[in-house]
């Protein structure tokens, strides 16, 4: 792909963030969120066009820092490429307290660099829109929900299309884990996948090797997160050893460390465009997997996810949090429902990123902004 520098420069930046709130706490591994916070960022080009990117703060100042990163846009011409490599030169030795606004800033750039071609994004990266398989995320808040509660979750994704599955377990007793996937394994025909995700549960590759061995057994698509990403040497020797399909890369700073996951054996990139450097950094997670042979499936976000679908055949599958489950509130900054047809994501055909974003409600919600005009 040839990188223009002649592209107009960012001339305004406008950052909200958002804490919503969620229907009770949510416990995933160790960590604990009360509301899910968004980072709402907006970027206007010198010849008009307006781009748009919303991520998770995942307790960092996200939007402290995208407002530190903004400031170096200026001079820069704005191709989001050009843009990537100059801030990440800019920056490079505090990069890993940047990355997530870095990623924001890049997709807000591609979102104006697909509008300024008249075309959609997926086109931009070089694919054409499709409609995408979803895998649906079950068993969120299950510390206070029964067994046969998060079974009958199931039931209605599969009823709603969903053919993927992804299940949450919490990696503390192996015979609960086992049990809460056969109950969901036998409510479902084999043609419906089951994943399942630990949030980095376990302290060694080997208590991770003895719990999930149960799970050689029965079929399991992929086993994520055993460890956080960064900690790609665990997350190799797991996937060696337990000679199960992997999957990982949803927090990782950047994109090479791709290359070590997939080297260790990783049959899954969860690419996470918000988070590890946006759509430069996932069109380079689609060259890694396609080298190695592997799958992609991103991180949450369908709406930020779709294009690299749209781009590449090693995206596998997208992950979703049906708006009623009330694990991802995102959805109350929106003005449409989830494009979601039988199971499938319907990529949109406007110019851009077309997120339906709905900026009162993002002024509603928002608990501090800023706003700046960029020299």
């Amino acid at each position: 792909m040839s990188v223009p520098t002649d592209r107009p420069a960012v001339v305004e930046a406008q950052a909200w963030l958002c804490p919503l709130p969620m229907p009770q706490t949510l416990v995933l591994g160790a960590i604990s969120y009360t509301t899910r916070d968004y980072v709402v960022l907006r970027l206007t080009s010198e010849d008009g066009f307006t781009g748009y990117a919303v991520g998770y703060t995942r307790g960092t100042p996200l939007l402290e820092a995208l407002q530190t990163i903004c400031r170096h846009l200026t001079g820069l011409p704005g191709h989001p490429t050009v843009v990537s490599r100059a801030l990440h030169k800019q920056l490079a030795p505090g990069w890993g307290s940047f990355a997530r606004a870095g990623s924001l800033v890049d997709i807000a750039l591609w979102d104006i660099e697909a509008q300024r071609q008249g075309t959609p994004l997926a086109t931009v990266l070089g694919g054409n829109s499709t409609d995408v398989p979803l895998m649906a995320v079950a068993g969120y808040f299950s510390d206070t929900r029964s067994v046969d509660e998060v079974v009958d979750e199931t039931r209605r994704f599969v009823d709603e299309g969903y053919t993927t599955l992804k299940l949450i377990l919490h990696g503390h007793d192996r015979a609960v884990d086992l049990d809460l996937y056969d109950r969901v394994r036998a409510a479902h025909p084999e043609t419906i996948a089951v994943a399942v995700d630990f949030h980095g549960a376990f302290d060694s590759p080997l208590q991770a090797v003895e719990h999930c061995a149960g799970l050689r057994e029965r079929d399991v698509r992929f086993v994520e997160d055993p460890f956080p990403s960064a900690q790609w040497r665990q997350v190799a020797e797991f996937a060696q050893r337990s000679g199960l399909p992997v999957a990982s890369g949803e927090d990782l700073p950047g994109p090479s460390g791709y290359e070590d996951l997939l080297a260790g054996g990783v049959s899954y990139l969860r690419v996470d465009v918000t988070a590890s450097g946006g759509y430069t950094a996932g069109t380079a997670a689609v060259t890694a997997a396609e080298h190695w042979s592997a799958h992609i499936a991103p991180h949450v976000w369908p709406h930020f996810h779709a294009p690299l679908a749209a781009a590449s055949t090693s995206v596998a599958v997208l992950e979703v949090i049906p708006d009623y489950v009330g694990a991802e509130p995102l959805w109350a900054l929106l003005t449409e429902k989830a494009p979601i047809v039988d199971g499938h994501w319907k990529t949109p055909t406007e110019p851009g990123l077309a997120l339906p974003l709905d900026l009162d409600a993002v002024a509603h919600y928002a608990s501090a902004q800023w706003h700046t005009e960029i020299a």
